[in-house]
């Protein structure tokens, strides 16, 4: 008679082990993806920046003033400026959720190659208004550019 040897499951522990180093890969590389993007935006790096405040108004308009002169930049009236109420109310909205009542400047700055960034120095976020079509990052380079209202 034949006796049945009994079979010990073999373990793979080498498709364990590469399915370790995988994930860690994949991770580190996913983490230092967005840590070069962050770098490529170091603020000294700016050809014109200028930090503003924006504040909302009662009768829903918004009021921007340079935060270094508290001088009047402009105002976007109700039913205006959609984008740029759309890009505030993201960066209000992540404020609040971290620091409610905080009311800080936003930095805008313009970067070799073309790039306009609204920075939340705050929390370090920031966007490349590049991404939005050439209409509506002229919204924000207006108001970077533009001298105050009050002549100065």
């Amino acid at each position: 008679m034949m006796q049945a040897k009994a079979m010990n499951p073999r373990k793979d522990y080498l498709g364990f082990g590469l399915g370790v180093v995988l994930v860690g890969l994949l991770s580190l590389v996913v983490f230092n993806a967005g840590e070069k993007q962050q770098a490529r935006h170091l603020p000294q790096e700016a050809l014109f920046a200028r930090s503003i405040l924006f504040s909302d108004r009662v009768d829903g308009s918004i009021s921007i003033r340079d935060a270094t002169t508290g001088q009047l930049i402009g105002e976007i009236q109700p039913g205006e400026g959609g984008f740029v109420r759309g890009a505030l109310r993201g960066f209000t909205r992540e404020r609040r959720l971290e620091s409610p009542g905080a009311e800080s400047p936003l930095r805008l700055a313009a970067l070799p190659g073309g790039a306009l960034i609204l920075q939340d120095p705050t929390s370090g976020r920031w966007t490349d208004l590049r991404a939005f079509g050439a209409t509506n990052l002229q919204s924000f380079a207006e108001i970077l550019f533009k001298k105050n209202e009050e002549g100065k």
